[in-house]
């Protein structure tokens, strides 16, 4: 065997490169060929075909054409008597996006969605029950918000009150002689201790009034009454008080909550005590789980304020989901029983929004069973 060049027209004698013969340069070079000639082709892996698209039929209906009900469009359809349509503008089309969004039921219930904050009187309560009370009216869910706050709560002012009963009143009925276990209560006793208010479509349940009952409320209490409460709720709306190392208040935080809206007011020393609340939780549970899970709301957002407020948007967009803003509005100011049908439509829409965004799917949702008691 002799070593030929890459070239073909020299070969190694042991001592000195010599010219190579032409027929062997041929055959060398014909053999080359019918070996590459015999080597069988390089499969080329099939491109990934893409996905067919899903037929939508009322996409194709050209007599389904949206009637517009605000801005310009919805005027000129008025004024036309129908004649002109001009379609959704960009704004309503996104409204009503957020309401089929929002309407989506829970995949796995029950879900926990606590509202929180280490700052009073920015509206934390306010906004649990609001929250409640638009998924109450947007889904099917069997919604309850329960007032879990150890110090003095807002719930008996926000809505109108059936009777006096509360979170205790139902621990000492289960303790009582009317039902042997836990699992025996029924709804319909349940709803002796609970107030509804049809109008909201809204179910709550009140801490006690007398603060020393409150306080002495402790996590094996809260734990049997959230036990009881999710038989028959798919979402429970907590409203926790503003001390963050409350037995109760940590509790809830750091093993019962699956989602949690954290609510700042727009001024500068609320929207710090809203990082803190955000730390806080982030000590225990991870950055991950709240860019995951929480929401952030910029409560009571005023056109003339002096703070930089998309600038606190952008802080809290790195620690949770999503940060929303909810402008200040005069009947909840006011402080007394809220009303859907005097609230202002700007922060009507932007509760739906929140509501949207704390719709919780079945990938953030822990499961019964997986949930720390």
């Amino acid at each position: 065997m002799r070593l030929i060049s890459a070239d073909r027209k020299w070969w190694w004698n042991g001592q000195s490169w010599q010219p190579l013969e032409d027929d062997v340069s041929e055959a060398s070079a014909g053999a080359g060929t019918a070996t590459s000639e015999a080597l069988p082709p390089v499969p080329v892996p099939p491109s990934p075909s893409a996905a067919a698209p899903t037929f939508v039929p009322r996409r194709y209906d050209k007599s389904a054409v949206p009637t517009p009900a605000r801005g310009v469009s919805g005027r000129l359809y008025r004024l036309s008597g129908g004649r002109v349509n001009l379609g959704l503008s960009a704004a309503e089309q996104r409204h009503l996006d957020h309401l089929d969004a929002a309407r989506t039921p829970a995949v796995n219930p029950p879900l926990h969605v606590a509202v929180a904050s280490a700052k009073g009187g920015v509206g934390k309560s306010t906004m649990a029950l609001l929250l409640a009370s638009r998924i109450g009216l947007l889904r099917t869910d069997r919604i309850i918000a329960v007032e879990c706050n150890p110090h003095h709560g807002t719930f008996r002012s926000r809505i109108p009150m059936r009777h006096d009963r509360s979170i205790k009143d139902l621990i000492d009925f289960l303790d009582g002689p009317e039902v042997e276990r836990d699992t025996d209560l029924t709804l319909p006793m349940l709803h002796r201790f609970t107030t509804n208010v049809p109008e909201s479509r809204l179910e709550v349940i009140t801490a006690p009034t007398d603060p020393k009952i409150r306080q002495a409320l402790g996590i094996d209490d809260y734990r049997r009454v959230f036990r009881v409460l999710e038989r028959y709720f798919d979402i429970v709306v907590l409203d926790l008080g503003t001390g963050l190392l409350d037995e109760t208040t940590k509790y809830i935080l750091e093993k019962v909550c699956d989602q949690l809206v954290v609510v700042a007011p727009a001024e500068l020393d609320g929207a710090e005590l809203g990082a803190f609340t955000l730390e806080f939780v982030a000590d225990t549970r991870g950055v991950d789980w709240l860019r995951e899970r929480a929401v952030v709301v910029i409560n009571r957002v005023v056109k003339d304020t002096q703070v930089d407020v998309p600038g606190m948007e952008t802080y809290f967009r790195a620690w949770a989901r999503v940060c929303l803003r909810i402008s200040q509005d005069a009947h909840l100011k006011t402080g007394g029983i809220f009303d859907w049908n005097r609230i202002s439509r700007e922060a009507n829409e932007e509760i739906v929004i929140i509501d949207h965004a704390c719709r919780v799917r079945q990938r953030f949702c822990s499961s019964r069973s997986q949930r720390c008691c």
